[in-house]
Order: structure tokens, then sequence, then C-alpha cells
């Protein structure tokens, strides 16, 4: 449903290609749901079938971080150029509550939202990178957009991660203390161009939902 509506928005919306796994993310359904989703698959594309434990370790352990990141929604990609070699994506959705741990606001005007964010340049190949910009979405309005490869913790360990990763921010219609985020990672460095352009048009789907 567009953005237009009337009132508060009560949900957010967002599509992803055929080829991505869409799952319930709440503890109590969620490993179920994931082994209904591959075995859906691998029915329909035999050849993944040597694959599947692989894919069910990957999305169990996408949808966990997601939960335990206070998402809404997780969306993955997950395929296998040979028992070694996964290809993988993951794209959550969260709306987080702006203001600061004293109670006051931050500003969620876009132009000062892109503010507080830094860019960042590529210092040679292996370099991490941000940028960072402000665009239309066409169902949900102005957001700000940061993207680029950058060094994520991971949940749980003291380790980090390098990450292709894309975020998008759109105010709350009627909340200005509330934002919508829309989180989408890759590990698969190399591929950092494509799964960027990826990222974009799948964020470009993003709307507020209304009664």
């Amino acid at each position: 449903m567009r953005s237009t509506g009337t009132g508060a928005p009560v949900g957010v919306s967002i599509r992803v290609p055929d080829s991505w796994y869409e799952f319930d993310i709440h503890p109590a359904g969620r490993d179920d749901n994931i082994r209904k989703a591959v075995n859906k698959r691998v029915r329909a594309y035999p050849e993944l079938a040597p694959y599947r434990p692989m894919l069910l370790r990957i999305l169990r352990q996408s949808a966990r971080d997601a939960w335990d990141s206070g998402a809404v929604y997780c969306g993955c990609y997950a395929d296998a150029l040979d028992a070694e070699t996964p290809v993988t994506a993951g794209l959550t959705m969260a709306v987080v509550d702006t203001r600061r741990d004293d109670g006051s606001p931050l500003d969620t005007d876009p132009q000062a939202m892109a503010k507080r964010f830094p860019a960042k340049q590529a210092q040679h190949a292996d370099d991490t990178w941000q940028r960072v910009s402000v665009l239309e979405l066409v169902d949900a309005g102005t957001a700000v957009r940061t993207e680029g490869v950058e060094d994520l913790p991971v949940p749980g360990t003291r380790r980090s991660a390098r990450m292709i990763t894309m975020q998008t921010f759109v105010r709350v219609p009627g909340s200005p203390d509330r934002v919508a985020v829309v989180t989408a990672t890759s590990p698969n460095l190399p591929l950092q161009d494509p799964f960027l352009e990826l990222f974009d048009a799948i964020s470009a789907t993003f709307c507020f939902t209304y009664a």
C-alpha cells in the first residue's frame, strides 16, 4: 500500500526478488518456517539438495541476528557456487526511537540526519568506504542513504566482519522521533557493485502501510 494514506502508518512493507527467502523471524516458529522454505526451494530445484544443510545454517543465523537486532522483518538470499563458496545477502527492516538516553530528541530531518553520517573514501583497494546521500523513494518520500564496505560487529562475539552495506533511513510520518531503517548486507565483497545495485532496487520498494 502506498505511503500516501491518512493518519499514522501501522507498518512497513518491502518487496524482495522471488529468489530470496522470507520467513517469520520470531523464535517460536522461525526454525520450522525456515525448514519449510528450504524444503520447498529444494523440491523446485533438486540441484540444491547437497547444499540444504548449508542453506539451513545460513538462514537460521540470519534470522537470529535479525531478531536480536530488533528487526521486524528479515529477507535472505543464499546460493552456492560450490560446497565452500556461498553467495549470501540479507535485508532487515526496523523502526527505531531516535531519542537520546536523556529523552531529548534528535533532529530527523533528512538533511540533518545525513550530516551525522561521515563519508569515507577508500585509501586502497581493500579499504572500507562509505557514501552518503539524500534521495526520494517513490512510495515513502525523502530518505537518507549510506552505502559502502565496512567492518560490522559479529553478534555475540568480539569479532567483526567486512561487509557490503546499504542503510536507508526514513522518518515515520507523524512521528518525528521515529525512523524506519532498511539494512542490506552481504559478505561477498567481489560482488559489491551488483549487490549495491540490487539493494538499491529493493530499498526503492519500501513503503509505510496504513489501516
